[in-house]
């Protein structure tokens, strides 16, 4: 059996160059990119994006060049 998972996001080097723009803007190196889903209704599910310090029990993480965990 493979360890390989298929991701749920597709996150691109450029929008990966971006966060870490905008986190070293935010002078706080332990930001984090979360992405979030909220409930569905009559329009479907909503996707937000936010910047977080905590790394919650049950949160995937994903790498980017380089960027998660630690910097």
């Amino acid at each position: 059996m493979s360890d390989d998972v298929a991701l749920p996001l597709q996150f691109t080097d450029a929008a990966a160059n971006k966060v870490k723009s905008l986190i070293a803007d935010e002078d706080n190196p332990n930001l984090k990119l979360r992405v979030y889903i909220t409930g569905g209704g009559c329009s479907g599910f909503q996707y937000g994006f936010t910047f977080d310090d905590q790394v919650n029990e049950g949160d995937m993480t994903i790498e980017k060049t380089g960027r998660w965990p630690g910097g």
